[in-house]
């Protein structure tokens, strides 16, 4: 069952190792826009937890079984499907402490119904739609084990 918010609570967890260490964390976010997006048009930016940030060069995105990093996303041709929930993994050694988290992630994406790439207003790399929609999705969660 997907939430109504774009950060969602199902699918926050600590992540391991083949050695069986807690290696990171992950989490499952859906886009708030009314229909599905090709992934050539999602920026993603940085994810903050509890005031750390981590770069979005170092996240993992997961999406239909298949792992990608924001490179790659770039020029992935698959549509994202909407209200479908892309899993974005971040490397932390020890992960997170149970409890509750306050998750912040930067996601945008291009328009470009003129066949000419669309400028950004305010140059964040997260494309031309965040007067519409903004960038930066907020919500706390509980981490159970």
């Amino acid at each position: 069952m997907v939430e109504y918010q774009s950060i969602q609570q199902r699918g926050f967890h600590n992540t391991y190792d083949e050695n069986g260490n807690i290696s990171g964390f992950e989490f499952r976010f859906v886009p708030n826009y009314y229909k599905g997006l090709w992934f050539t048009q999602c920026r993603f930016g940085n994810v903050t937890v509890d005031g750390e940030t981590f770069d979005r060069d170092d996240l993992i995105y997961e999406y239909d079984g298949l792992e990608y990093t924001r490179e790659e996303m770039f020029d992935l041709e698959k549509y994202w499907q909407f209200r479908t929930p892309l899993t974005i993994r971040v490397p932390k050694k020890d992960g997170l402490a149970i409890g509750y988290h306050q998750i912040q992630l930067q996601f945008g994406w291009v328009l470009n119904y003129n066949g000419a790439l669309e400028q950004e207003a305010d140059g964040s790399g997260l494309g031309n739609m965040s007067h519409m929609f903004g960038t930066d999705h907020e919500r706390k969660l509980l981490l159970c084990r």
